[in-house]
C-alpha cells in the first residue's frame, strides 16, 4: 500500500532532497504533488488528490497553521505532519491542537521522520477503512427491510457491527451480542432481514472489500488481512463465490 504525500512549500530548493529520503516508500507512502500555497493545498486535499500533507513552515510564513484551519472547515477528514524551520513552542502547539499528526524542528533526522510517518500510515489507514466500513455497512443495512418490529433489530445490530469491524465476527458471537441462543438468533434474524445472518455478514464484508480494492490503497493480502481471512488465497474464493469475481478486477 502507498499513501500519497502532497508537500505544502513556498519553496521548491528542498523538494529534491525530500522526494530522494528512502523513509517514504519504507513507511507505505510516496510524494506525488507540491503546492506552494496553502490555498492550492487546500483544493488538492479537497479533491482527494492527497493522503497526506507535509507542511513545510518557513520563517515568518505560518503555513502550517493557515492549512490546518482551512483544513478543518473544508477538508477536516485530511492529515497532516507540520517540519518547522523555527522551533517555536507556541506554533506547535496551535498545530496540534488544528490537529497535526506530529510536528517536526529541522534539522530532522530521519529516525524522527520516520517515527511520524510511520503514525501517520496507521491514522490514514484507519480513517480510510472505517469511512469505507461506514459506506458498505449503511449499504448493508438499508438492504434490510423497513418495519416496526425491525428498529430495536437494526440499532442492536448496527452496534455489533461497529464493535466487529476488523475482525471476523460469528453467528455465535452475533447471537450472544444480542442475548440470544444461536438456533433462535438465526431464526429470528432470517425473519426480520430475509437472509440468513451468515449471508448478510458474508455480503457486508465482500462490499466492504471492493471498496477498500477500489480505492486504490490497498493490495488483495492486505484486504485480506484486514477483514481477518487467514489467507489471501482463501479470501480470493469466497471472494469470487459471492461476486463471481477476482478481487483484482476491483484493483483499481
Amino acid at each position: 500500500m502507498l499513501f500519497k504525500i502532497l508537500v505544502l512549500d513556498s519553496s521548491s530548493l528542498e523538494m529534491r532532497r525530500l522526494t530522494d529520503m528512502p523513509v517514504w516508500r519504507e513507511c507505505g507512502f510516496e510524494i506525488t504533488g507540491h503546492a506552494f500555497d496553502v490555498d492550492k493545498a487546500i483544493d488538492a486535499a479537497s479533491n482527494q488528490e492527497c493522503d497526506l500533507v507535509l507542511c513545510i513552515d518557513r520563517p515568518k510564513s505560518a503555513a502550517a497553521v493557515s492549512f490546518l484551519t482551512k483544513a478543518k472547515k473544508r477538508c477536516p477528514e485530511i492529515s497532516a505532519v507540520v517540519i518547522s524551520h523555527v522551533e517555536s513552542s507556541k506554533n506547535i502547539r496551535e498545530c496540534f491542537l488544528l490537529g497535526a499528526i506530529d510536528c517536526l524542528v529541522e534539522p530532522v533526522r530521519n529516525d524522527e521522520m520516520k517515527d511520524a510517518l510511520t503514525r501517520a500510515a496507521d491514522f490514514v489507514s484507519r480513517r480510510i477503512t472505517g469511512k469505507e466500513y461506514a459506506n458498505a455497512m449503511n449499504a448493508a443495512l438499508e438492504e434490510i427491510p423497513v418495519a416496526d418490529n425491525n428498529a430495536a433489530m437494526l440499532e442492536k445490530l448496527s452496534e455489533f457491527l461497529l464493535k466487529t469491524q476488523g475482525r471476523a465476527a460469528s453467528v455465535e458471537e452475533a447471537a450472544d451480542f444480542f442475548g440470544f441462543n444461536p438456533d433462535y438468533f438465526r431464526r429470528y434474524f432470517k425473519r426480520r432481514a430475509g437472509v440468513s445472518f451468515s449471508e448478510f455478514y458474508k455480503r457486508l464484508t465482500m462490499d466492504y472489500a471492493k471498496l477498500l480494492l477500489s480505492s486504490g490503497h490497498y493490495k488483495v493480502n492486505e484486504v485480506s488481512e484486514i477483514l481477518g481471512y487467514s489467507s489471501p488465497d482463501y479470501f480470493t474464493r469466497v471472494f469470487k463465490k459471492v461476486t463471481g469475481k477476482v478481487p483484482s478486477d476491483f484493483r483499481r
